[in-house]
């Protein structure tokens, strides 16, 4: 089901929004019928879902599965989605969800992530910012990688304008 490390079938077609970045991390899906909303098109919740497979793919591929986020008692929570949505996609089509790091505090506690969202002829369906933190399970509270988690945060690929992130977010 996924192309695997840095490859994304649609950075060299012509017509597309804009190019992902060379070195995005990407998998492509199926839609399927439980995949569409009333209107008939792809619902929203899908592309979220899809995105956060696609980056629990690139852990697993880089050595940390879903398994040692909960052997860790850690788990990723967003803090904020913004979706710009370009383009209809309908059942059956084929879509590439790209992944790249757009920011990342210094210890790891926040991040910032982008997807795009690729119709099989190279045009972009939609884009996702997302940003967040890990959450510690058993207090609830926001919780910086360990080594290893922080080891593959550094491998995931980066936006042209990544950003590094405060450490600290207050609450307004």
């Amino acid at each position: 089901m996924g192309t695997g490390r840095g490859s994304c079938p649609f950075s060299q077609m012509k017509g597309a929004l804009r190019d992902p970045p060379m070195n995005a991390y990407s998998r492509t899906y199926q839609i399927r019928f439980s995949d569409i909303d009333a209107n008939r098109h792809v619902n929203n919740a899908v592309y979220i879902d899809a995105a956060g497979d696609v980056r629990y793919a690139f852990f697993a591929e880089n050595g940390f599965p879903p398994e040692r986020f909960e052997q860790l008692g850690i788990g990723a929570v967003y803090t904020k989605i913004t979706t710009q949505f370009l383009r209809e996609v309908l059942l059956g089509e084929t879509i590439t969800v790209t992944f790249t790091l757009a920011g990342l505090s210094p210890q790891g506690m926040f991040w910032k992530v982008h997807h795009d969202i690729f119709k099989s002829n190279g045009k972009k369906a939609a884009s996702i910012e997302m940003e967040g933190t890990n959450l510690d399970l058993a207090t609830r509270k926001p919780v910086a990688p360990n080594e290893e988690l922080m080891r593959v945060f550094q491998l995931v690929p980066r936006t042209d304008d990544f950003e590094v992130l405060p450490e600290v977010r207050r609450v307004k």
